[in-house]
Protein backbone atom coordinates (compact mmCIF):
# COMPACT_ATOMS: atom_id res chain seq x y z
CA UNK A 1 0.00 0.00 0.00
CA UNK A 2 1.39 3.28 -1.14
CA UNK A 3 2.24 5.78 1.80
CA UNK A 4 -0.23 8.88 1.84
CA UNK A 5 1.71 12.18 1.05
CA UNK A 6 1.02 14.46 3.38
CA UNK A 7 -0.16 18.08 2.08
CA UNK A 8 1.93 20.69 3.55
CA UNK A 9 -0.20 24.32 4.28
CA UNK A 10 0.72 26.91 1.85
CA UNK A 11 2.33 29.26 4.73
CA UNK A 12 4.36 26.49 6.16
CA UNK A 13 5.57 25.44 3.22
CA UNK A 14 6.72 28.92 2.16
CA UNK A 15 7.81 28.99 5.96
CA UNK A 16 10.28 25.98 5.36
CA UNK A 17 11.48 27.31 1.69
CA UNK A 18 12.33 30.35 3.70
CA UNK A 19 13.49 29.40 6.99
CA UNK A 20 17.37 30.57 6.37
CA UNK A 21 16.24 34.30 7.42
CA UNK A 22 14.97 33.41 11.11
CA UNK A 23 17.99 31.57 11.74
CA UNK A 24 20.31 33.46 10.03
CA UNK A 25 19.00 36.71 12.33
CA UNK A 26 18.40 34.76 15.19
CA UNK A 27 22.00 33.08 15.01
CA UNK A 28 23.28 36.55 14.79
CA UNK A 29 21.81 38.55 17.41
CA UNK A 30 21.62 35.44 20.00
CA UNK A 31 25.78 34.81 19.28
CA UNK A 32 26.19 38.62 20.62
CA UNK A 33 24.42 37.81 23.53
CA UNK A 34 26.16 34.83 24.25
CA UNK A 35 29.62 35.80 23.93
CA UNK A 36 29.21 38.42 26.89
CA UNK A 37 26.96 36.08 29.20
CA UNK A 38 29.93 33.67 30.96
CA UNK A 39 31.34 36.80 32.21
CA UNK A 40 27.97 38.11 33.75
CA UNK A 41 27.94 34.33 35.26
CA UNK A 42 31.55 34.41 36.75
CA UNK A 43 30.53 37.78 38.14
CA UNK A 44 27.46 35.99 39.66
CA UNK A 45 29.25 33.42 40.91
CA UNK A 46 31.73 35.56 43.19
CA UNK A 47 28.71 37.94 44.21
CA UNK A 48 27.19 34.46 45.92
CA UNK A 49 30.55 33.40 47.15
CA UNK A 50 31.30 36.35 48.56
CA UNK A 51 27.78 37.66 50.05
CA UNK A 52 26.53 34.34 51.02
CA UNK A 53 28.05 30.98 50.38
CA UNK A 54 31.61 31.08 50.10
CA UNK A 55 32.32 27.42 50.69
CA UNK A 56 30.15 25.59 48.18
CA UNK A 57 30.63 24.09 45.15
CA UNK A 58 27.28 23.52 44.55
CA UNK A 59 27.39 27.43 42.74
CA UNK A 60 30.69 26.95 41.12
CA UNK A 61 29.17 23.55 39.29
CA UNK A 62 25.65 25.34 38.28
CA UNK A 63 27.77 28.18 36.74
CA UNK A 64 29.95 26.11 34.77
CA UNK A 65 26.75 23.75 33.57
CA UNK A 66 25.50 26.90 32.21
CA UNK A 67 28.87 28.15 30.67
CA UNK A 68 29.13 24.63 29.28
CA UNK A 69 25.68 25.01 27.86
CA UNK A 70 26.49 28.56 26.06
CA UNK A 71 29.53 27.34 24.83
CA UNK A 72 28.28 24.23 23.21
CA UNK A 73 25.78 26.77 21.39
CA UNK A 74 27.74 29.42 20.60
CA UNK A 75 30.30 26.55 18.73
CA UNK A 76 27.06 25.28 16.61
CA UNK A 77 25.84 29.01 15.93
CA UNK A 78 29.17 30.01 14.68
CA UNK A 79 29.08 26.62 12.44
CA UNK A 80 25.63 27.47 11.62
CA UNK A 81 26.61 30.61 9.85
CA UNK A 82 29.65 29.72 8.44
CA UNK A 83 27.39 26.95 6.38
CA UNK A 84 25.23 29.56 5.92
CA UNK A 85 27.72 31.81 4.32
CA UNK A 86 28.97 28.85 1.93
CA UNK A 87 25.14 28.46 1.09
CA UNK A 88 24.70 32.20 0.60
CA UNK A 89 27.44 32.20 -1.77
CA UNK A 90 26.50 29.33 -4.05
CA UNK A 91 22.99 30.86 -4.53
CA UNK A 92 24.92 34.04 -4.91
CA UNK A 93 26.82 32.26 -8.21
CA UNK A 94 24.12 29.95 -9.04
CA UNK A 95 22.07 33.24 -10.36
CA UNK A 96 24.96 35.22 -11.82
CA UNK A 97 26.41 31.75 -13.09
CA UNK A 98 23.41 29.46 -13.56
CA UNK A 99 25.29 26.33 -15.84
CA UNK A 100 27.92 26.19 -12.83
CA UNK A 101 31.20 24.72 -13.91
CA UNK A 102 32.48 25.28 -17.57
CA UNK A 103 34.30 22.14 -18.05
CA UNK A 104 35.08 22.81 -21.35
CA UNK A 105 37.07 25.78 -20.59
CA UNK A 106 38.99 24.34 -17.69
CA UNK A 107 40.47 21.35 -19.94
CA UNK A 108 41.75 19.10 -17.40
CA UNK A 109 42.89 15.74 -18.35
CA UNK A 110 42.87 11.95 -16.60
CA UNK A 111 41.87 12.00 -13.15
CA UNK A 112 41.37 16.07 -12.44
CA UNK A 113 38.68 15.80 -15.14
CA UNK A 114 37.45 13.00 -13.42
CA UNK A 115 37.32 14.98 -9.65
CA UNK A 116 35.31 17.69 -11.89
CA UNK A 117 32.85 15.65 -13.12
CA UNK A 118 32.04 14.15 -9.57
CA UNK A 119 31.24 18.04 -7.87
CA UNK A 120 27.66 18.27 -7.72
CA UNK A 121 26.04 20.70 -9.28
CA UNK A 122 24.43 24.14 -7.86
CA UNK A 123 21.31 22.40 -7.05
CA UNK A 124 22.30 19.48 -5.22
CA UNK A 125 24.81 21.48 -3.00
CA UNK A 126 22.57 24.43 -2.25
CA UNK A 127 20.22 21.63 -1.47
CA UNK A 128 22.63 19.42 0.80
CA UNK A 129 24.14 22.77 2.38
CA UNK A 130 20.32 24.01 3.28
CA UNK A 131 19.81 20.41 5.16
CA UNK A 132 23.04 20.51 6.84
CA UNK A 133 22.77 24.29 8.02
CA UNK A 134 19.09 23.38 9.02
CA UNK A 135 20.34 20.70 10.92
CA UNK A 136 22.96 22.29 13.12
CA UNK A 137 20.43 24.85 13.98
CA UNK A 138 18.31 22.56 15.50
CA UNK A 139 20.96 20.08 17.25
CA UNK A 140 22.90 23.47 19.10
CA UNK A 141 19.64 24.06 20.41
CA UNK A 142 19.07 20.22 21.35
CA UNK A 143 22.80 20.36 22.89
CA UNK A 144 21.90 22.95 25.15
CA UNK A 145 18.47 21.99 26.23
CA UNK A 146 20.00 18.54 27.41
CA UNK A 147 22.50 20.19 29.06
CA UNK A 148 20.26 22.60 31.04
CA UNK A 149 17.92 19.39 31.47
CA UNK A 150 20.40 17.35 33.21
CA UNK A 151 21.28 19.75 35.70
CA UNK A 152 17.66 20.78 36.13
CA UNK A 153 17.19 16.56 37.56
CA UNK A 154 20.29 16.77 39.60
CA UNK A 155 18.93 20.25 41.20
CA UNK A 156 15.37 19.39 41.57
CA UNK A 157 16.47 15.59 42.97
CA UNK A 158 19.19 15.92 44.71
CA UNK A 159 20.18 18.73 46.00
CA UNK A 160 16.89 20.46 46.26
CA UNK A 161 15.49 18.21 48.86
CA UNK A 162 18.96 17.43 50.72
CA UNK A 163 19.09 21.52 51.36
CA UNK A 164 15.12 21.56 51.90
CA UNK A 165 16.15 18.62 54.81
CA UNK A 166 18.53 20.63 55.84
CA UNK A 167 16.58 23.82 56.66
CA UNK A 168 13.33 22.07 57.97
CA UNK A 169 14.81 19.35 59.87
CA UNK A 170 16.69 20.06 63.63
CA UNK A 171 19.84 18.57 61.79
CA UNK A 172 22.52 21.64 60.47
CA UNK A 173 24.72 20.85 57.15
CA UNK A 174 27.81 20.05 60.04
CA UNK A 175 25.82 17.00 61.22
CA UNK A 176 26.87 15.58 57.51
CA UNK A 177 30.46 15.30 58.39
CA UNK A 178 29.64 14.20 62.13
CA UNK A 179 26.62 12.33 62.13
CA UNK A 180 27.53 9.10 60.59
CA UNK A 181 23.84 7.86 60.28
CA UNK A 182 22.56 11.32 58.77
CA UNK A 183 25.73 10.88 56.06
CA UNK A 184 24.50 7.59 55.10
CA UNK A 185 21.18 8.28 54.71
CA UNK A 186 22.10 11.41 52.37
CA UNK A 187 24.82 9.24 50.62
CA UNK A 188 22.17 6.56 50.00
CA UNK A 189 19.75 8.79 48.70
CA UNK A 190 21.99 10.61 46.22
CA UNK A 191 23.34 7.26 44.81
CA UNK A 192 19.65 6.49 44.05
CA UNK A 193 18.65 8.83 42.49
CA UNK A 194 21.90 9.22 40.34
CA UNK A 195 21.28 5.40 39.69
CA UNK A 196 17.82 6.33 38.13
CA UNK A 197 19.17 9.53 36.35
CA UNK A 198 22.14 6.93 34.51
CA UNK A 199 19.25 4.32 33.39
CA UNK A 200 17.46 6.96 31.63
CA UNK A 201 20.95 8.52 30.68
CA UNK A 202 21.90 5.38 29.22
CA UNK A 203 18.40 4.71 27.21
CA UNK A 204 19.04 8.44 25.94
CA UNK A 205 22.63 7.40 24.84
CA UNK A 206 21.41 4.37 23.20
CA UNK A 207 18.75 5.67 21.28
CA UNK A 208 16.16 4.28 23.40
CA UNK A 209 16.67 0.30 23.63
CA UNK A 210 14.94 0.20 26.77
CA UNK A 211 11.89 1.72 25.08
CA UNK A 212 12.30 -1.54 22.30
CA UNK A 213 11.37 -4.47 25.10
CA UNK A 214 8.57 -5.91 25.69
CA UNK A 215 8.70 -6.22 29.25
CA UNK A 216 11.63 -3.96 30.35
CA UNK A 217 9.34 -0.71 28.71
CA UNK A 218 6.34 -1.46 30.98
CA UNK A 219 8.49 -0.83 34.32
CA UNK A 220 10.75 1.89 32.75
CA UNK A 221 7.98 4.22 31.25
CA UNK A 222 6.72 5.33 34.74
CA UNK A 223 10.63 6.15 35.49
CA UNK A 224 10.77 7.55 31.82
CA UNK A 225 7.86 9.95 32.46
CA UNK A 226 9.03 11.33 35.74
CA UNK A 227 12.55 12.09 34.26
CA UNK A 228 11.38 13.79 31.52
CA UNK A 229 9.19 15.77 33.45
CA UNK A 230 12.35 16.96 35.61
CA UNK A 231 14.41 17.79 32.30
CA UNK A 232 12.18 19.82 30.47
CA UNK A 233 12.20 17.29 27.66
CA UNK A 234 9.02 18.07 26.32
CA UNK A 235 10.88 21.46 24.57
CA UNK A 236 13.81 19.25 22.85
CA UNK A 237 12.89 15.52 22.80
CA UNK A 238 10.92 16.00 19.22
CA UNK A 239 14.38 17.29 17.66
CA UNK A 240 15.91 13.96 19.46
CA UNK A 241 13.56 11.66 18.08
CA UNK A 242 13.72 13.23 14.08
CA UNK A 243 17.70 12.83 14.68
CA UNK A 244 17.67 8.81 15.80
CA UNK A 245 15.00 7.68 13.12
CA UNK A 246 16.91 9.46 10.23
CA UNK A 247 20.73 9.79 10.42
CA UNK A 248 22.49 6.13 10.64
CA UNK A 249 22.25 4.65 14.45
CA UNK A 250 25.98 4.28 15.16
CA UNK A 251 26.35 7.90 13.83
CA UNK A 252 24.24 9.33 16.79
CA UNK A 253 25.49 7.11 19.34
CA UNK A 254 28.96 8.16 18.69
CA UNK A 255 28.11 11.52 18.35
CA UNK A 256 26.21 11.60 21.55
CA UNK A 257 28.86 10.03 23.53
CA UNK A 258 31.48 12.17 22.14
CA UNK A 259 28.89 15.39 23.70
CA UNK A 260 28.60 13.80 26.93
CA UNK A 261 31.98 13.24 27.38
CA UNK A 262 33.05 16.54 26.36
CA UNK A 263 30.42 18.15 28.18
CA UNK A 264 31.54 16.11 31.75
CA UNK A 265 35.01 17.62 30.75
CA UNK A 266 33.99 21.51 29.98
CA UNK A 267 31.99 21.19 33.48
CA UNK A 268 34.14 19.83 35.09
CA UNK A 269 36.96 22.39 33.72
CA UNK A 270 35.01 25.14 34.20
CA UNK A 271 34.25 23.89 38.00
CA UNK A 272 37.74 24.23 38.86
CA UNK A 273 37.84 27.72 38.25
CA UNK A 274 41.49 27.30 37.48
CA UNK A 275 43.27 29.09 34.49
CA UNK A 276 43.54 27.15 31.20
CA UNK A 277 47.41 27.76 32.02
CA UNK A 278 47.03 25.75 34.99
CA UNK A 279 44.74 23.38 33.62
CA UNK A 280 47.49 21.88 30.36
CA UNK A 281 50.29 23.06 32.47
CA UNK A 282 53.16 20.30 32.23
CA UNK A 283 54.24 20.60 36.10
CA UNK A 284 53.84 18.03 38.22
CA UNK A 285 55.61 19.52 41.08
CA UNK A 286 52.39 22.19 41.53
CA UNK A 287 49.60 22.13 43.94
CA UNK A 288 47.07 24.98 45.54
CA UNK A 289 46.04 23.36 48.64
CA UNK A 290 45.83 25.13 51.81
CA UNK A 291 48.80 25.73 53.91
CA UNK A 292 51.41 25.25 50.68
CA UNK A 293 50.40 27.99 48.88
CA UNK A 294 50.96 31.69 49.08
CA UNK A 295 47.22 33.80 48.23
CA UNK A 296 47.97 36.78 46.53
CA UNK A 297 44.15 37.59 47.62
CA UNK A 298 45.58 37.20 51.62
CA UNK A 299 47.94 40.35 51.34
CA UNK A 300 47.28 44.00 50.47
CA UNK A 301 50.31 44.19 48.51
CA UNK A 302 50.26 42.25 45.94
CA UNK A 303 47.87 42.82 42.83
CA UNK A 304 45.18 40.61 43.68
CA UNK A 305 42.92 38.86 42.08
CA UNK A 306 41.23 39.26 45.17
CA UNK A 307 38.00 37.24 44.76
CA UNK A 308 37.51 34.24 46.55
CA UNK A 309 38.90 36.36 49.62
CA UNK A 310 38.76 35.18 53.14
CA UNK A 311 41.54 37.25 54.73
CA UNK A 312 44.45 39.42 54.36
CA UNK A 313 47.30 41.27 55.89
CA UNK A 314 49.03 44.44 54.76
CA UNK A 315 52.27 42.69 53.56
CA UNK A 316 53.86 39.43 53.11
CA UNK A 317 57.15 41.11 54.25
CA UNK A 318 56.01 42.77 57.57
CA UNK A 319 58.16 45.77 57.67
CA UNK A 320 56.07 47.02 60.62
CA UNK A 321 55.31 46.01 64.35
CA UNK A 322 51.56 45.43 64.05
CA UNK A 323 49.19 42.94 62.01
CA UNK A 324 46.47 44.92 60.13
CA UNK A 325 44.22 41.55 59.57
CA UNK A 326 40.69 41.64 57.57
CA UNK A 327 38.48 38.83 57.78
CA UNK A 328 36.13 38.12 55.99
CA UNK A 329 32.32 37.52 57.21
CA UNK A 330 29.85 35.85 54.67
CA UNK A 331 26.62 35.36 55.63
CA UNK A 332 26.32 31.67 55.77
CA UNK A 333 28.07 31.46 59.25
CA UNK A 334 25.56 34.08 61.10
CA UNK A 335 23.11 30.99 62.18
CA UNK A 336 26.72 29.71 63.64
CA UNK A 337 27.80 32.93 65.07
CA UNK A 338 24.25 33.13 66.46
CA UNK A 339 24.48 30.44 68.53
CA UNK A 340 27.53 30.51 69.49
CA UNK A 341 26.96 33.60 71.19
CA UNK A 342 23.46 33.31 72.38
CA UNK A 343 22.80 36.37 70.08
CA UNK A 344 18.59 36.31 70.32
CA UNK A 345 18.76 36.12 74.21
CA UNK A 346 21.01 38.84 74.68
CA UNK A 347 19.94 40.92 71.16
CA UNK A 348 17.20 43.48 73.63
CA UNK A 349 20.38 43.87 76.42
CA UNK A 350 22.86 45.16 74.14
CA UNK A 351 23.74 47.42 71.55
CA UNK A 352 23.07 46.41 69.02
CA UNK A 353 26.82 46.55 66.47
CA UNK A 354 28.63 45.91 69.53
CA UNK A 355 26.92 42.28 70.53
CA UNK A 356 27.79 41.67 66.37
CA UNK A 357 31.03 42.73 67.11
CA UNK A 358 31.54 40.85 70.10
CA UNK A 359 30.05 37.65 68.34
CA UNK A 360 32.26 37.67 65.81
CA UNK A 361 35.23 38.38 67.78
CA UNK A 362 34.25 35.26 69.50
CA UNK A 363 33.61 33.37 66.40
CA UNK A 364 36.95 33.95 64.46
CA UNK A 365 40.04 32.55 66.49
CA UNK A 366 43.22 34.27 65.89
CA UNK A 367 46.32 32.60 66.06
CA UNK A 368 49.95 32.97 64.97
CA UNK A 369 52.77 30.04 65.27
CA UNK A 370 51.56 28.50 68.39
CA UNK A 371 49.94 31.69 70.16
CA UNK A 372 46.52 32.49 70.25
CA UNK A 373 45.12 36.22 70.55
CA UNK A 374 42.12 36.60 72.12
CA UNK A 375 40.83 40.27 73.36
CA UNK A 376 41.41 41.63 69.64
CA UNK A 377 39.17 44.65 69.22
CA UNK A 378 37.14 44.51 65.92
CA UNK A 379 35.74 46.80 63.92
CA UNK A 380 33.02 46.41 60.93
CA UNK A 381 35.37 47.30 57.34
CA UNK A 382 34.26 47.01 53.54
CA UNK A 383 37.23 45.93 51.87
CA UNK A 384 37.38 48.46 48.59
CA UNK A 385 39.50 45.97 46.29
CA UNK A 386 37.64 42.51 47.02
CA UNK A 387 34.22 44.25 47.61
CA UNK A 388 33.89 41.66 50.87
CA UNK A 389 32.14 42.74 54.12
CA UNK A 390 33.54 41.69 57.54
CA UNK A 391 36.04 42.76 60.21
CA UNK A 392 39.00 44.33 60.42
CA UNK A 393 41.96 44.23 63.70
CA UNK A 394 45.14 45.47 64.32
CA UNK A 395 47.76 42.86 66.13
CA UNK A 396 50.31 43.78 68.19
CA UNK A 397 53.39 41.73 66.86
CA UNK A 398 56.53 43.44 68.37
CA UNK A 399 57.56 40.94 70.26
CA UNK A 400 57.83 38.43 67.27
CA UNK A 401 61.44 37.65 65.91
CA UNK A 402 62.93 38.33 62.50
CA UNK A 403 61.69 35.35 60.04
CA UNK A 404 59.04 33.43 58.83
CA UNK A 405 55.29 33.06 60.86
CA UNK A 406 51.92 31.54 60.23
CA UNK A 407 49.45 33.56 60.72
CA UNK A 408 46.26 31.18 61.58
CA UNK A 409 42.74 32.32 61.56
CA UNK A 410 40.37 29.62 62.75
CA UNK A 411 36.27 29.35 63.10
CA UNK A 412 35.41 28.17 67.00
CA UNK A 413 31.72 26.85 65.64
CA UNK A 414 32.20 25.23 62.72
CA UNK A 415 33.70 22.10 61.10
CA UNK A 416 36.71 23.21 59.42
CA UNK A 417 38.51 24.82 62.06
CA UNK A 418 41.12 26.45 59.72
CA UNK A 419 39.47 29.72 57.67
CA UNK A 420 42.35 30.90 56.24
CA UNK A 421 46.29 30.62 56.85
CA UNK A 422 48.67 33.02 55.92
CA UNK A 423 52.18 33.15 55.65
CA UNK A 424 54.19 35.86 56.27
CA UNK A 425 58.51 37.50 56.82
CA UNK A 426 59.22 39.93 59.71
CA UNK A 427 61.76 42.32 58.88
Amino acid sequence: MEKEKRVLPKWLEKTQHNSWEPEIFISGIVLFGLLQIPEYLDQFRFYFQREIYGFTTDIDNFVAVLITGIQWLTFGLVLHLFFRGIWIGLVGLSYVFPNGINKDSLKYKGKFQNRIDKIPDFTNQIIKLEKISSSIFSISYFLFMSILGGYAFFLTTIIGPIYLFFNFSPYSFSDLFTNPAIQTAINSYAYFVLGLGLIYMLDFLLLGFIKKSRYLSKIYYPLYKAVSFLTFSTLYRNIYYILISNFKKWKVILFIAFFIVITFFLASFHADGSSASYQFSQLEFYGTTTGHQLRASAYENFDGPFTGQRASIQSDIVKDDFLRLFVTHLSFFDDSVSTQCNYRELESQYETDSLKLACLSSFYQVQINDSSYNGLTWKFHYHSKSKHRGIITYIDIEDLGRGLHHLNIGLSNWRNKTYQEIPFYKE
